[in-house]
């Protein structure tokens, strides 16, 4: 069984840029890391007594929100050193939309997607189909994953309600190749095994409780942060260096969609995606 604890970075009134990354890891690795991250992020903040009792990355990165008592150079390392720690524990599932494009997509459209018209559904039930892509193949179980996000999220019924909808619209997301006649063709899925492995609900809990949540908030943070300043015409060369470096480190670990079928799931997501994403 597998955990993948999610979350996302990203404001329209901010910028173009929405990211939402999702860590996932064994079960049997929980514990542990679950009390890697708890220590690292405890003994961080019992270092810095007036610093918030939260980490939220981007006010953390750039010291608002009380965090400019802490040294720069203080944070910019430990954010390495939590981004180092995540591509130890498990993998890193990714996926980056533009706001400009998305809204374009749907209001041409309308609300016929299975998601209507929210960006945020959208691409968590992405992620779900795209970690369904990578664990269908594990057996006894092993591949069956539970979702989990920050709490602070008005559309967890409807990521609950596509989760156990599941929609056709998906499945080229997860599809899978036979070989038949010599020749690889695309299978059909059987409803009943739509999102198969993935828990047909989605789970919340409170960031403050679950370092995990934190950490899923610094991956989409960076991750965003870098394809924000690779858009910005005067961007400060250290921060996107600083920014370069971290997303280096993620990759290593991160997941890739890889080879799919072509239909309208694909197209739509390609079509929404940040112009300097690969999925």
């Amino acid at each position: 069984m597998k955990f993948a604890y999610v979350d996302e970075s990203g404001d329209k009134s901010q910028s173009d840029v929405f990211v939402m990354a999702g860590l996932l890891i064994d079960a049997y690795r929980l514990r542990k890391y679950t009390s890697k991250f708890d220590g690292m992020i405890k003994g961080f903040l019992a270092r810095h007594p007036s610093a918030p009792r939260e980490l939220k990355t981007k006010a953390f990165i750039n010291g608002s929100g009380g965090w400019s008592s802490v040294d720069a150079d203080d944070r910019k390392v430990f954010l390495k050193e939590m981004c180092e720690l995540a591509v130890e524990c498990g993998k890193v599932f990714v996926i980056s939309i533009s706001f400009e494009k998305f809204d374009a997509e749907v209001n041409t459209v309308g609300a016929s997607y299975p998601f209507k018209k929210s960006y945020w559904v959208s691409s968590a039930m992405f992620l779900a189909g795209f970690i369904q892509k990578k664990v269908q193949g594990e057996s006894n179980n092993k591949g069956l994953t539970v979702l989990i996000f920050d709490d602070n999220q008005q559309g967890m019924p409807k990521l609950s309600d596509g989760l156990y909808i599941s929609s056709e619209w998906y499945d080229p997301l997860y599809q899978t190749q036979k070989r038949v006649r010599g020749s690889l063709q695309w299978q059909r899925i059987n409803p009943q095994n739509r999102f198969d492995h993935i828990i047909n609900t989605a789970f919340a809990i409170k960031s403050e409780h679950s370092s995990l949540v934190q950490v899923a908030d610094a991956v989409s943070y960076v991750y965003r942060r870098q394809l924000e300043l690779m858009d910005e015409a005067e961007a400060w060369a250290g921060e996107q260096d600083y920014f370069d470096g971290l997303v280096a480190i993620l990759n290593i670990k991160r997941e890739k969609l890889g080879r799919v079928p072509s239909g309208d799931c694909i197209d739509f997501y390609n079509a929404v995606k940040h112009g300097r994403w690969d999925l």
